[in-house]
């Protein structure tokens, strides 16, 4: 967020209130994108955009705020989402999920205001987490599932991070060769070439590389023993770990570094 304005996706049913909050948001220099519903704003953000910061309404038809932070947060745990709504009394569901709540009628500053806090607090925040540099680090997922490929993408940039996206095995050590990659999420299964199979023929290029897979097994085959350098069981692993891992895998990079 140093080097440019900070977006932020507004969500609400309502195109008036949308597009009046839009307007003021813009003329305080925010970049600003629009959904009219969660679902409309769950796809902007799988296609990739940039964004620093959500504004939620609660009370929309279909799929209501509280269904819609429980997404967004399972998808892009560290992305901060505020709410604004005419409703006095949110559920605790909600509250316990969002970084701020703005009732909607009040002073325009008020809005503003915790803009402002929770951008600042995720500001300080980020670069102590785990004492991990993502802004420049790009991590590789290879994945053949496109929902899973999607939403792992969204977990890697909401926390910072490049993503390069390889839906086989073949494409993702095309993707390797091509690129500087400081980190390799692979799925065990995939067409054509299992993940160990990448991952061998990875480490043979850049065996400094940490490569993490994600298999639907219990325990990794004995053969990924110094092969891998982490796994995770696929249907178990939550954002937060997910996250985790990769960090520190690329700390544990750092610190095998030459002086």
């Amino acid at each position: 967020m140093q080097n440019r304005a900070p977006t932020i996706l507004c969500i609400d049913d309502d195109s008036e209130t949308l597009k009046v909050r839009q307007l003021f948001l813009e003329s305080f220099g925010y970049e600003v994108v629009a959904a009219s519903s969660g679902p409309d704003a769950l796809r902007t953000l799988s296609e990739g955009s940039g964004v620093d910061l959500v504004l939620l309404d609660y009370a929309m038809p279909g799929m209501n705020g509280d269904e819609v932070a429980a997404r967004l947060k399972a998808h892009c745990p560290t992305l901060p989402v505020v709410v604004v709504s005419a409703i006095a009394q949110l559920p605790a569901s909600l509250l316990s999920r969002v970084d701020g709540y703005v009732q909607k009628g009040q002073d325009p500053n008020v809005l503003l205001g915790a803009i402002s806090k929770v951008l600042m607090t995720q500001a300080k925040e980020a670069p102590s987490m785990e004492n991990a540099d993502v802004g420049h680090k790009t991590i590789l997922c290879a994945e053949d599932e496109e929902e899973q490929l999607t939403s792992r993408r969204m977990v890697f940039e909401s926390a910072g991070f490049q993503v390069l996206l390889a839906r086989s095995g073949t494409e993702a050590l095309q993707v390797f060769r091509d690129h500087a990659v400081d980190a390799v999420v692979l799925d065990y299964w995939m067409p054509g070439m299992k993940g160990l199979s990448v991952a061998r023929e990875m480490k043979q290029l850049r065996p400094r590389t940490p490569v993490l897979v994600l298999s639907g097994f219990s325990a990794l085959p004995g053969e990924t023993i110094g092969l891998v350098d982490a796994w995770l069981q696929k249907r178990n692993v939550e954002p937060d770990e997910l996250l985790a891992v990769v960090k520190r895998l690329l700390q544990e990079k750092v610190a095998k570094s030459p002086a």
